[in-house]
C-alpha cells in the first residue's frame, strides 16, 4: 500500500515511523491513499483508492469528483472534541462578557460595579441552544453542555438523535426557538450564506457562535445585524479573509471587531498543544486499518454534500 501526505511534517513523521507493508511515496500521483484536506481531478491517479482528511472539515474536497472516481473518504476524528471545546469557550466568553470586562478593567473601569447601572452578564443555564450541525462536533458540544440544564434543538435530518434533543423542521424554527445557535456544520452548497439577512434580522435577543465555516454566515448581513443591534452577540473561530503567509490581515472586510459584543478567535479550534501528536497517531491507526482491508471508518458519501 502506497501513501502520500501533502503536509510535509506528516510526510516526514510517516517515513520516520514505518509500518509493515506500507510505503510512503513522494509522488502524490503514485499513491493508493492521499492524506490531504483538498481533492479534485488533478490529484487522481488510477491506483488511488481513497483520501484521508487530517482535519475536521471536508469543504476542500470536490465530493462530486470523489464519487465519480469511486474513491473512499476518511476524516480523522481527533480534532472534533477540541473544536467543540472551542465553541463552548467562545460561547462562555461572549455571554460572560469576558473580553468586554477584561478590556475595561485594564483601564480601571469596573463597569459601574457600585451603582444601579452595573453591567450584568448572561448565564447559559436554562437557555435554549440550537445546534446547527449535529455531526461529530455537534454531538460533543451537546454532551459537554448537558450539565447546564439546557434545552437542545436541532434540525431533523432523518437520523437517530438522543432523547434530550428536540427536533425542528427547518432553520426558521431553529432561529425562532433558540436563545443561542452554535454552528458546527460543514460549508457546502446548502449551508453557504444560509445565515443571511432574513435570519440574522430575527436574532435581536439571541447569540450566534460559529466554529463551522465563516461563509455559512453572510458577511455583510452579519455586520449590519451587529451594527443595527439585530443580533445580540457573535463569537467565531472561522472567518472570511485568511493570510497566505505572515501578512497582517483583518478577518473580515467589515469592521466587525469594533463591536463589544463580538469575540474573535483565529481559526485555532483544532490546534492544541497536543494535537499534532494525537493526529499523527490517529493517522497510523487509520493506515493500519486500510492496509488490513478494514474500511469501517469510511464516510458515507451519500449522506454529505
Amino acid at each position: 500500500m502506497k501513501v502520500h501526505s501533502i503536509n510535509e511534517n506528516l510526510q516526514i513523521f510517516l517515513k520516520e515511523n514505518p509500518i509493515d507493508n506500507i510505503d510512503i511515496v513522494d509522488d502524490p500521483l503514485r499513491c493508493n491513499y492521499l492524506i490531504s484536506g483538498k481533492y479534485n481531478k488533478r490529484k487522481y491517479n488510477r491506483d488511488l483508492k481513497g483520501v484521508i482528511i487530517p482535519y475536521t472539515g471536508h469543504n476542500g474536497i470536490d465530493l462530486d469528483e470523489l464519487r465519480e472516481d469511486n474513491l473512499m473518504l476518511f476524516i480523522t476524528p481527533t480534532r472534533s472534541k477540541y473544536v467543540a471545546e472551542k465553541a463552548i469557550a467562545l460561547m462562555f466568553a461572549l455571554l460572560g462578557k469576558v473580553v468586554y470586562f477584561h478590556d475595561l478593567l485594564k483601564e480601571g473601569n469596573w463597569s459601574s460595579r457600585n451603582s444601579d447601572k452595573r453591567v450584568p452578564w448572561v448565564s447559559v443555564q436554562g437557555k435554549s441552544i440550537g445546534l446547527f450541525g449535529y455531526g461529530r462536533i455537534g454531538k460533543i458540544i451537546h454532551l459537554m453542555l448537558r450539565p447546564f440544564n439546557i434545552k437542545f434543538y436541532t434540525i431533523d435530518r432523518l437520523k437517530e438523535y438522543p432523547e434530550d434533543i428536540k427536533l425542528v423542521e427547518d432553520l426558521n424554527k431553529l432561529v425562532e426557538i433558540s436563545d443561542i445557535i452554535i454552528i458546527s456544520s460543514p460549508l457546502n452548497r446548502t449551508t453557504k450564506r444560509v445565515f443571511n439577512k432574513q435570519f440574522l434580522s430575527r436574532m435581536k435577543n439571541k447569540f450566534l457562535i460559529n466554529v463551522g465555516r465563516g461563509k455559512i454566515v453572510e458577511e455583510e448581513s452579519l455586520y449590519n445585524a451587529l451594527r443595527n443591534k439585530e443580533l445580540k452577540g457573535y463569537a467565531s473561530d472561522v472567518w472570511y479573509n485568511y493570510p497566505n503567509g505572515k501578512e497582517v490581515m483583518l478577518p473580515s472586510s467589515y469592521p466587525i471587531y469594533e463591536f463589544d459584543n463580538v469575540v474573535m478567535s483565529n481559526h485555532s479550534g483544532g490546534f492544541t498543544t497536543s494535537i499534532n501528536n494525537e493526529v499523527n497517531k490517529d493517522i497510523l491507526v487509520t493506515l493500519k486499518k486500510l492496509r488490513d482491508g478494514n474500511f469501517e471508518d469510511k464516510i458515507n458519501l451519500k449522506n454529505i454534500s
